[in-house]
């Protein structure tokens, strides 16, 4: 019996692999990757966060490196005509040391249950490798993104995130902007350089309102979205402060990261709950602006591979993904997290 395309594909079985009258296909299903499948990556090497610290410690092979935050010196001011005016007195300046430290394990184990040679012809075990690399990032995204809302990715208690900005009224298309002009005149006045903010997609929505209402707001060009991707959204103040738009800030991801979205009916882990997942619910932040020097960002140690699982589980292969970060914000004075009250 003569078999076309067609009679293949519509009657394919992907249990047996048979198509009508038995003969046998490669496949009428093909599994591609949709890459970015929750949330977008704003978190970019030496443009959002900041990786000097980072390549001492590798370099160096540091597991914690402490960073010495230096008081000013005092100076005093005298007359030339003064007793002593040019008398030279010792000083000495004082300093707090600052944390920073690989704090969080990322992994990843994707067992892949089908024989070795039939994943090589299906390209099965390709296919895992880019879901599972693909999750990791995501995950990694969310975790960096944490560092600067949260804090937490160092053990020092003075790791704490972003503080929040003192405007808790939830911005509008009428008040967006002077909102921010406020908070980044507030960072500059405490010595920050603010050069990156990043806005959640309503707040994205409102910016793109403002083209054509008032130029503070430069949307991106070709040229920068092609380095940057499609979460730069353009500059504000004549490209002061980068803009980047993330689908993470302005919600919750609780469930992304594996917490339950129910609540345990326990009362002690209930609160346990609620306070893991305030965490992750970023639903009322705004905006972040903060300069992007200060958001210190560390991966010391980096592995994927696919490793022969047989001896565990018959004809398989482990996929692997493993890396050792941390990170915090240095200086609590050089960030700002708007968040809207409920």
């Amino acid at each position: 019996m003569a078999i076309t395309l067609g009679d293949a594909f519509q009657n394919w079985n992907p249990d047996t692999k048979l198509a009508t009258g038995g003969a046998k296909v490669d496949g009428g299903v093909i599994a591609m990757l949709e890459p970015n499948i929750f949330r977008n990556k704003v978190m970019l090497p030496g443009v959002t966060f900041a990786t000097d610290v980072e390549s001492l410690m590798v370099d160096n092979r540091f597991a914690v490196a402490f960073i010495r935050k230096l008081d000013k010196v005092k100076v005093t001011l005298t007359k030339a005509t003064a007793d002593g005016a040019f008398r030279v007195v010792p000083t000495q300046s004082d300093g707090d040391f600052i944390e920073v430290k690989c704090n969080d394990v990322l992994k990843v184990a994707e067992v892949v249950n089908e024989p070795i040679d039939e994943a090589r012809v299906s390209g099965r075990t390709a296919e895992r490798v880019a879901l599972a690399s693909e999750s990791y990032d995501e995950i990694k995204e969310l975790r960096y993104l944490s560092y600067l809302i949260n804090g937490g990715g160092s053990p020092d208690a003075t790791d704490v995130g972003a503080p929040a900005s003192a405007n808790t009224t939830r911005s509008t298309k009428d008040t967006v902007l002077d909102n921010i002009i406020d908070d980044r005149a507030t960072l500059r006045k405490a010595g920050a350089d603010p050069d990156t903010l990043i806005i959640s997609e309503d707040t994205d929505a409102v910016f793109l309102k403002y083209i054509g209402a008032r130029n503070y707001f430069s949307v991106a060009s070709p040229s920068e979205t092609a380095v940057f991707g499609q979460v730069f959204a353009g500059t504000l103040f004549s490209g002061k402060v980068r803009v980047f738009t993330s689908n993470a800030v302005g919600q919750d991801n609780s469930t992304l990261v594996g917490i339950s979205a129910t609540a345990p009916t326990d009362e002690t882990e209930k609160a346990a709950w609620e306070k893991e997942k305030a965490l992750w619910d970023w639903s009322k932040i705004e905006y972040i602006l903060y300069d992007h020097k200060t958001l210190c960002i560390i991966n010391v140690a980096r592995y994927i591979g696919i490793i022969d699982y047989s001896a565990i589980e018959h004809n398989s292969s482990l996929i692997s993904i493993l890396t050792v970060c941390g990170g915090r914000i240095r200086n609590a004075k050089k960030a700002l997290a708007k968040k809207y009250a409920a």
